[in-house]
């Protein structure tokens, strides 16, 4: 089966991004290093790969395009033979990989997307590229936001993605240059090189919760929603949530502490005092700190735990790996036992390093 692809529109309404535009969302974003671009042939990632490709010329750095074969369709490996023949042809660095893992049929998506990260954060380690770049959109901010407020997701899950984030608050970067342009945008960009893209029917396929979203939204759109409007909604609630965010670090910084054997201790007047918000962001940043770092806990499991803080009756409680025991006016987190292990050693090392507040920012 060959592969499909797909000619690009040039849509006369839509402004297309230019070089300029792409360097200048980039040097905001603060991108200065050697990078990686996660390549699908679609015309997002194909989009950037020609923009970063430019950029990198011109800033005289190196870059390599990332593509991942999840082995979910029956072409995708004749699509990663596309991608490398057409970087050959661009004179591109190329890397893939194909996903080993088996993906849960009951979240395909969500697990194929956890399997394509693992995988591109790899290669980012071994060719000591600082920063992932990928081609995330306007569209897909949209998409986002309405699936999360559909789940009823708060401010934090509201503000949808972020330009720039820590992959497992490790030393890669995630960048998101292009969250400011519509898919229609990146296309047009496309048909300005005459370059075809590859057709992915799975974006299509109802079965998907995404795919489901994207239909709604383009339903919306087509009855008048302002994607403009969306976007400065989206914006402020960024802006609610980096105040947020600023808040909770400043009170880990003054309230908590490395007590004996690796257990933290947490000042437990000061987390009572504390907006039921800042709270959740708190236990939800030392569960990953001194328990499962990849795991957010679940919300009724969050509210169990502080609603006992709150009312006084903490005694021992366990999530995410973590228990919590009431001591005097603290509050004593330790790792559970029987999750793995001990992750003690990690957090003497985070706790004698001068700079701990801003190691803890990273969880």
């Amino acid at each position: 089966m060959a592969v499909k692809l797909v000619k690009p529109i040039n849509y006369k309404n839509i402004k297309q991004i230019t070089d300029e535009d792409f360097e200048k969302q980039l040097k905001l974003l603060g991108i200065n290093a050697n990078f990686a671009v996660a390549l699908s042939g679609g015309p997002d990632s194909l989009a950037l790969l020609y923009l970063a490709k430019n950029f990198a010329k011109k800033n005289n750095l190196k870059f390599a395009a990332t593509s991942i074969d999840h082995r979910l369709r029956e072409d995708s490996s004749k699509e990663i033979e596309w991608i490398k023949k057409l970087m050959k042809k661009e004179k591109v660095s190329f890397v893939s990989r194909k996903v080993i893992k088996k993906i849960s049929s009951s979240n395909t998506l969500s697990t194929a997307r956890k399997h394509r990260y693992e995988l591109l954060a790899d290669i980012c380690k071994k060719n000591k590229f600082k920063y992932l770049l990928t081609a995330h959109h306007l569209d897909d901010e949209i998409e986002t936001f309405l699936m999360r407020l559909i789940r009823g997701s708060g401010i934090k899950g509201l503000s949808s993605l972020k330009p720039v984030s820590k992959y497992k608050g490790g030393e890669i970067s995630i960048a998101r240059p292009l969250l400011k342009y519509p898919k229609k945008c990146l296309i047009k960009y496309l048909a300005k090189m005459k370059q075809p893209y590859v057709y992915d029917n799975t974006n299509q396929d109802m079965k998907y919760d995404r795919s489901r979203i994207r239909a709604i939204a383009e339903n919306l759109i087509n009855e008048g929603l302002d994607k403009k409007r969306i976007l400065e909604v989206i914006e402020n609630l960024k802006k609610a949530d980096e105040a947020i965010t600023v808040s909770v670090n400043n009170y880990l910084k003054k309230c908590i502490s490395l007590g004996r054997n690796s257990t933290l201790e947490l000042n437990n007047k000061k987390f009572i005092k504390s907006p039921v918000e800042i709270q959740h962001r708190i236990i939800i940043k030392l569960c990953r700190l001194v328990g499962n770092k990849d795991k957010v806990p679940r919300s009724r499991s969050l509210k169990s735990l502080i609603d006992k803080i709150n009312t006084g009756n903490l005694k021992s409680h366990t999530l995410n790996g973590c228990i919590f025991n009431d001591k005097n006016d603290k509050i004593l987190i330790s790792k559970e036992k029987r999750s793995g292990l001990f992750l003690g050693q990690n957090l003497e090392v985070i706790f004698k390093n001068k700079n701990w507040p801003m190691l803890i920012e990273h969880y």
